[in-house]
């Protein structure tokens, strides 16, 4: 259980994030828009997050309530994926050197946007399915048992927080020493959640803890950045193998053409990773967060 400071000070998250998440979802055609999809995803995220920091028992709903915003994320990520894919695919058009290059990029195109059409039509019927629940449920003032604790808040944030960093930062060593796009893009999901709890609890800290923030910001989007080329990858390979099964050699050709410069630029963002991770480890976060709370270091920090 929470001390009763922490408490409110989550409950005041909660507000702020349902606000901008019904913002959102209250806009017309939402899910039509690239840009307004995203948004909602990454609103239902943070929502999330924040619920994952309350104490879920004085929440009524909560259980219900947190398994609706999964299933919103989730229906929604098969779409974005694609849009991403999309993305990349028409800035490779746009830089295509010779008509042979520009071919095989439109076909992957003519591919990928009847895959994206095809994800869309399932999307709105599994949204019409989902029926989220009233949200605004989650802002009835909850019923504090026993909120007296001993701790201060700025130590309650920083037990939320600990245990967040050690899953989130603890496995880095071993990323570096081994490239696996699965566990990388684990990784980068704990670790945007670690950034979403310290946003969350951020008016517990005594200094604005902008450094962290941008640290744990640069090392996400550079994940982010991996993930989505390692899943492009995967899709050109198929694609390959498709092509080549259809004897459309030719294409196929230009296929793996592409994927050499797809993969080479993998591996450059994986480099700039390992630099990264060199400096932003548990006992880093620690050293950096505590004090950032008002709190003295401790020996040996999530070492």
């Amino acid at each position: 259980m929470h001390p009763a400071e922490l408490s409110i000070l989550l409950h005041r998250a909660l507000e702020v994030r349902l606000a901008r998440l019904q913002e959102l979802l209250d806009a017309p055609d939402w899910a039509e828009d690239e840009e307004q999809l995203h948004q909602v995803r990454v609103s239902a995220r943070r929502l999330g997050a924040v619920l994952d920091l309350v104490d879920a028992e004085i929440y009524p709903g909560h259980k219900g309530q947190r398994r609706a915003l999964k299933g919103l994320v989730d229906t929604l990520g098969l779409p974005r994926e694609l849009d991403v894919h999309a993305g990349h695919l028409r800035n490779h058009l746009l830089q295509a050197a010779t008509p042979a290059q520009a071919a095989v990029l439109e076909h992957l195109l003519e591919q990928v946007d009847r895959g994206r059409a095809k994800a869309r039509r399932a999307m709105q019927k599994e949204l019409d399915r989902l029926r989220l629940p009233d949200l605004r449920r989650l802002l009835e003032v909850p019923a504090l048992q026993n909120p007296f604790q001993s701790t201060s808040l700025q130590e309650a944030a920083w037990s939320c927080l600990e245990t967040r960093a050690e899953a989130a930062l603890g496995e880095l060593p071993d990323l570096c020493a081994h490239e696996d796009p699965s566990a990388l893009h684990k990784t980068r999901v704990r670790i945007k959640k670690l950034r979403y709890a310290v946003e969350a609890l951020e008016a517990a800290f005594a200094e604005p803890p902008e450094a962290v923030l941008k640290s744990l910001r640069t090392l996400q989007t550079v994940l982010g950045d991996h993930h989505d080329l390692a899943a492009l990858e995967a899709l050109l390979w198929e694609a390959e193998a498709g092509l080549r099964l259809r004897g459309r050699q030719n294409l196929a050709a230009g296929v793996l053409d592409l994927l050499g410069g797809v993969a080479e630029t993998r591996r450059t963002i994986y480099g700039r990773f390992v630099e990264l991770a060199d400096t932003l480890r548990p006992a880093a976060f620690g050293r950096a967060v505590r004090p950032a709370l008002g709190l003295p270091p401790l020996d040996g920090i999530l070492a």
